[in-house]
């Protein structure tokens, strides 16, 4: 794959005259994005920013602007790791997990010097170091090499094969998502497109789709609340010819969802990932983006897992082993799994087709009466229903089972009783898995991303008794065994 490597010096040799990116109202080839990516080397350099010995990282809020986009290129050139930081984050929040990961912050302007030398290639070198979104407690810092993007960039090109690719990213360039899709579309010599919003996208996807489709992306990713809102009205998204995939990923995947989608010409492609696999570990098959969704359970699979990648489960928990695992978190040396399996924390099957299905992760998981309830089927189950736009489930404390089944709802209307929703899931899960309690709220809250924020909606709940989902509704009796 053009000798596989993440230099922009490469790629401006291989391909110098191919366009690199579009960000904003700018336009540049390989060429001349190794032109600023040079001038930026040298003014990092000047500032004394750069580690060529590959340990200090240089601390970058990363925007999907083209600024971010070449000071990345250039830390790749230099051997230095890039500590990609949130835009969103607070400033203490940047201080603390600057000083954390012992980096120097990104130095701006300054006159330039001399040209550094140039890393050697060493496919071990750390590349990014990316904070994990962890729904509780302080983040981890992953530490991705030069090698998992390499192998996450061949796998994913093994089944989405390379065509003349613009890849669409929204995300911040702190996601593994977003940074991902920048390294997959230089080691194949194809463009990035970024676009950046002035607020959260949700607010911009009218926006966003102009921006889509004046670009003519090919390749997108979003995460299903996006998709569910780009495929409401008032933006109603029906995609030209140019774009042949949506990598759809980053949360749950509704079986409903999927069908929307594909019912209106939109070729979506389920995808698993996360920060320690280097984005995406399992994706539908090619083939499949615009097929008929038939019947089944209410989450859709992820897909098989890519070329180099093996999954198992074990006790219920899926595992990975891949070229694109991480090289451990910064600060715990013993978390390095290169050559082992890594235990993801999410439970997960996988079916006679090899295709994975991720429930959701082992921390959310509800027991109630002594019986397991996955919260992301009865989430799956709930949004199917008439009139349910989203919803969140939870486990309330009860002294006599341990926890009950609660949900809170964003609904079009009020026109679903809690005795007519009962009654519909009753069709689908087994009875310890409704909902005991019903909550309407007029919004859930979310990530910048636009994923289900958990930890925010579980503490926005805390205290709320919320009300029965019809009347003289109880946990049914389990008896233990």
């Amino acid at each position: 794959m053009h000798g596989a490597t993440l230099s922009v010096f490469d790629a401006a040799r291989d391909a110098p005259g191919e366009l690199a990116i579009i960000a904003g109202n700018e336009a540049l080839t390989y060429a001349e994005v190794a032109t600023r990516v040079e001038r930026r080397l040298r003014e990092l350099h000047a500032a004394g920013a750069l580690d060529h010995a590959g340990q200090g990282p240089v601390a970058v809020i990363a925007r999907p602007t083209l600024a971010t986009f070449v000071t990345t290129l250039a830390l790749f050139a230099a051997g230095t790791p890039v500590l990609v930081m949130h835009p969103r984050m607070a400033r203490a929040e940047l201080t603390a997990l600057t000083a954390r990961a012992g980096a120097v912050p990104e130095p701006f302007g300054g006159p330039g010097g001399a040209l550094p030398p140039l890393a050697t290639f060493d496919p071990e070198r750390i590349a990014a170091l990316v904070p994990t979104s962890g729904s509780t407690g302080e983040p981890r810092v992953v530490r991705l090499s030069h090698r998992a993007f390499l192998a996450a960039a061949a796998a994913s090109a093994a089944n989405l094969g390379i065509e003349r690719d613009r890849w669409l990213v929204a995300l911040p360039l702190a996601h593994v998502g977003g940074l991902g899709a920048v390294t997959r579309s230089l080691v194949n010599r194809r463009a990035v497109i970024l676009f950046e919003p002035e607020r959260s996208l949700l607010g911009e996807l009218p926006a966003f789709v102009a921006y889509a489709e004046q670009h003519a992306a090919t390749l997108v990713s979003l995460v299903p609340t996006i998709l569910d809102r780009l495929l409401a009205e008032p933006v109603a998204w029906r995609p030209s010819a140019a774009l042949r995939a949506v990598l759809l990923g980053g949360a749950a995947i509704p079986r409903a969802l999927v069908a929307r989608a594909r019912a209106a010409g939109i070729p979506v492609l389920p995808t698993y990932g996360m920060t320690e696999t280097c984005a995406q570990i399992a994706t539908g098959r090619y083939a499949s983006r615009l097929d008929p969704v038939p019947a089944g359970h209410d989450l859709f699979p992820s897909g098989p897992p890519l070329a180099g990648s093996e999954v198992r489960i074990r006790e219920g928990i899926l595992e990975v082993r891949s070229a694109s695992l991480f090289s451990g978190y910064w600060g715990e040396p013993a978390s390095d799994p290169r050559g082992g399996w890594f235990g993801t924390n999410d439970r997960a099957i996988i079916d006679a087709h090899d295709e994975l299905t991720v429930l959701g992760r082992g921390s959310d998981l509800i027991i109630t009466g002594g019986e397991n309830v996955d919260p992301l089927e009865v989430e799956a189950a709930l949004e199917s229903l008439p009139g349910v736009r989203r919803a969140f489930v939870f486990g309330t404390p009860d002294v006599t089972f341990g926890q009950i089944v609660s949900a809170r709802l964003v609904t079009e209307t009020d026109a679903l009783s809690g005795r007519e929703l009962a009654g519909l899931l009753a069709e689908r899960l087994a009875a310890y898995k409704l909902p005991r309690l019903v909550e309407r709220v007029a919004e859930l809250p979310l990530t910048p991303s636009g994923k289900l924020d958990r930890r925010a909606a579980q503490v926005s709940s805390a205290g709320s008794a919320g009300s029965p989902a019809y009347p003289g509704a109880r946990v049914p009796k389990v008896e233990a065994t």
